[in-house]
């Protein structure tokens, strides 16, 4: 062995000078020998997906074409696209921390976790409690969606509750991903812990459903990805567009960009925000550059539910990928791959059904009928 090994041991060894020589030693190989991992924190819902011709008017009843059932919630979905992307993960681990009920519903959601390759030993099982359920009503001749949550045992996942490996620095994962459908509390203490340890553990940020937020999180977050819906909140900025087509997309660019400025000011790094059928908008902290990426033209939106948490999984798989090659990530990059994810997504029904392994983003999307292009603002 390498005398390299006990003289240089991996940040976070260095203050203990307690432990044996070997298990000091035992330590080191197990850090670098480590799988790369990516850390979901977040909920779990059972969908519950209602068909319809078009989106009631408020007092309105319609006649469902279809009803069907999908296992999701943000935190499970962005987990299933990063282990569906990462080859069922035969190359990263995905791991998902979170709750369901003592129910049914929970259970099943773990057995179709674990059946697309997400380790589910950290999701905790609470009896007394219901899993989570989501209500979605989908429009079937555009694929546009409404949705209601019922947060059932999300609303446990407390920093108490959090496994001691997540912060541990010979086991905490590569990169971690939260959203915003467990308590506000939680997702705080995670995004300080992290930005404590050293070496720091990278944050992406899906601030959905968006809620007032303390400004001092942005800094301690690597990546923010998050739609016009939630930068609207968040940043103050009106994304309302009257205008059509071409001209809609100009407005919602410079919308965006306004967005993306009073995000950087609060001290943000990597910045995307997604425009559905527009487009994503993105901020490079290294570079300073600003870009736009045109989405794909896809001729048969089947479903749009889901797409927003690929595009989530994709850039984070890229982003664990990258670094275990030892090659830089670049927000422009992971928003390219995450913008074919989220096209292969729309084009299929079922949640999760709809998200494409690794191996389908060796070709273009199926109906593209042009390649998503981008241009950079500086």
């Amino acid at each position: 062995l390498s005398s390299d090994l006990s003289t240089s041991p991996p940040s976070g060894f260095e203050a203990d000078r307690t432990l044996p020589i070997t298990v000091k030693l035992y330590l080191c190989l197990e850090t670098m020998s480590k799988k790369p991992t990516i850390a979901v924190v977040g909920s779990l819902n059972y969908d519950l997906v209602t068909r319809v011709p078009r989106l009631p008017e408020l007092g309105e009843t319609l006649t469902a074409k279809s009803f069907g059932t999908n296992c999701g919630g943000k935190g499970a979905n962005q987990a299933v696209a990063a282990a569906r992307l990462a080859d069922r993960c035969e190359k990263i681990d995905v791991k998902m921390v979170g709750a369901v009920g003592g129910d049914g519903f929970g259970n099943e959601m773990k057995e179709q976790m674990k059946k697309q390759g997400v380790d589910v030993e950290d999701v905790r099982v609470v009896d007394g409690m219901s899993s989570g359920v989501a209500v979605i009503v989908v429009d079937d001749t555009t694929g546009d969606n409404r949705i209601m949550i019922t947060p059932g045992a999300n609303a446990s996942v407390t920093p108490s509750s959090l496994p001691s490996w997540l912060f541990n620095p010979s086991t905490a994962p590569d990169i971690i991903v939260l959203q915003l459908e467990i308590p506000l509390e939680t997702v705080q203490y995670i995004i300080n812990q992290s930005s404590q340890i050293q070496p720091r553990i990278p944050i992406i940020f899906n601030p959905a459903p968006a809620v007032p937020l303390d400004e001092s999180i942005y800094s301690k977050v690597e990546i923010l990805i998050l739609n016009e819906t939630e930068a609207a909140l968040l940043s103050g900025v009106d994304f309302a567009v009257r205008e059509e087509s071409a001209e809609r997309q100009d407005t919602l660019k410079r919308k965006a960009k306004e967005a993306v400025d009073w995000f950087v000011k609060r001290g943000a790094r990597d910045i995307v925000i997604t425009l559905g059928a527009y487009g994503a908008y993105y901020y490079d902290h290294q570079s300073g550059d600003q870009g736009w990426f045109n989405a794909h033209h896809i001729a048969n939106v089947v479903d749009s539910t889901g797409a927003g948490d690929t595009f989530v999984g994709a850039i984070a798989i890229n982003y664990v990928e990258l670094k275990h090659a030892e090659r830089e990530f670049c927000i422009e990059g992971g928003v390219s791959v995450a913008t074919d994810a989220a096209a292969w997504s729309v084009q299929r029904s079922g949640t999760w059904r709809s998200m494409p392994l690794g191996k389908d983003l060796r070709e273009p999307p199926a109906d593209n009928s042009s390649s998503s292009s981008k241009s950079v603002l500086h």
